[in-house]
């Protein structure tokens, strides 16, 4: 039986730890490694299945779990096949680095690092390291981009001389709202998002990036005089305010009842950094140009899209996980082929896939289809967008 142990027992990471139970090879939570361990354990021990203190405690997994306040603790005394990480953004790197000591396969949440200082640091780290590293990158390796990678590479459409990229969040409240919020913690939002679809488009194209050019502005959010902990439900314009539990399911049919929680915050406090808009232009080591957008008050599902066009001579290609379609267009006859996907699963099937990788690593130290190197370079060029928004200038995509 595998033995895996976690490193920041958060939602994520415990739901894709539990998703693991798909393939019926056997395996088990170890161990944890959290500053919450002693309130993890006590849910267990009180058999609280489900999501308890947003968290995902699977009681199958987790009835011989020991519990670390300490990840070096952790790693020092538990014999372990693989490590989960799923700490804050800006503790990765470090986290990372513990595990690479051991050279035990590894699941990175992303981003990999938040700075430049820890992008380095990270690279040094894992010069030697053996183990498969297994990035938090779902959109590579769902369905859907499989399929556009396949007709890419099939040459139907040429090769790729242009791209345009989108992402319009529907869920974008999450990050003024909640712990996202804080900027020293998760380094703005190009790191949030578009490391996924940076991530995604070099995959597709088989493309490094060479220089970047970004924008980004913050037109709605953090920009009122509220205080920075405010709780909407301690709010005195909580019954006007559309941001509101009251609101969102009053007059946007969110839930079955109003839910005044004890963690939904302020959107409006001027101490929030992120931005609620961005774009970047980003030219790649063969000349091709690629233009990317995120939006994050766009707040309704039906306008939410996430996709691209990929143009080639011969034709293109234009695809969103939102609409759950590719179309590819024949530039020569009047064709136009609709490849229409079914189902329902997390991430549009990557999740799936990026578990399945980290089982075959612990199982047998299979290479990652997500490897680390494009975890890297997918934060490079997202501190590269950060660094080009704030100076207002080009930059070259490279380790500073």
């Amino acid at each position: 039986m595998l033995k895996v142990g976690i490193i920041g027992f958060g939602l994520r990471v415990s739901h894709m730890a539990s998703a693991m139970k798909e393939f019926s090879i056997p395996y088990k939570i170890a161990a944890i490694a959290d500053p919450a361990a002693e309130e993890i354990e006590k849910a267990v021990r009180e058999q609280k299945e489900g999501v308890y203190g947003r968290r995902k405690i699977d009681l199958e997994l987790m009835q011989d779990t020991k519990y670390f306040v300490s990840a070096d603790e952790m790693l020092d005394s538990v014999d372990l096949d693989g490590v989960m990480i799923g700490t804050r953004c800006y503790l990765h790197t470090e986290m990372a680095c513990k595990v690479a000591k051991r050279n035990l396969p590894l699941f990175l949440e992303k981003p990999v690092a938040i700075t430049f200082e820890q992008l380095k640091t990270l690279e040094k780290t894992f010069q030697n390291v053996t183990a498969p590293v297994v990035v938090s990158f779902p959109l590579r390796l769902s369905s859907m981009a499989q399929k556009v990678k396949q007709i890419i590479d099939s040459g139907r459409i040429g090769s790729v001389e242009h791209v345009v990229a989108w992402n319009d969040v529907p869920y974008g409240s999450v990050y003024f709202n909640t712990w996202y919020r804080n900027y020293h913690e998760v380094g703005g939002l190009f790191l949030q998002k578009a490391t996924h679809d940076f991530d995604y488009i070099f995959y597709l194209t088989g493309r490094k990036p060479k220089m970047i050019a970004a924008m980004n502005s913050q037109r709605i959010y953090g920009k009122r005089d509220k205080p920075f902990d405010l709780l909407c439900k301690d709010c005195d314009e909580k019954m006007d305010c559309i941001e509101s539990p009251f609101n969102l399911f009053y007059k946007r049919f969110r839930g079955e009842k109003v839910d005044w929680n004890d963690w939904q915050k302020c959107m409006f406090s001027k101490e929030i950094k992120n931005e609620d808009s961005g774009n970047a232009l980003i030219e790649l080591d063969n000349g091709v140009q690629v233009s990317y957008t995120q939006n994050f008050f766009v707040r309704n599902q039906k306008v939410g899209r996430r996709g691209a066009r990929l143009y080639g001579y011969k034709g293109t290609i234009d695809f969103d996980w939102y609409r759950k379609t590719i179309l590819v267009y024949d530039h020569v006859t009047p064709i136009v082929e609709t490849i229409e996907f079914t189902g329902e699963m997390p991430h549009f099937g990557g999740d799936r896939e990026l578990v399945f990788d980290f089982l075959m690593a612990m199982k047998e130290r299979k290479p990652s289809r997500s490897p680390l190197s494009a975890g890297i370079i997918s934060a490079l060029t997202c501190l590269w967008a950060r660094e080009s928004a704030e100076k207002r200038q080009f930059f070259e995509v490279k380790m500073p």
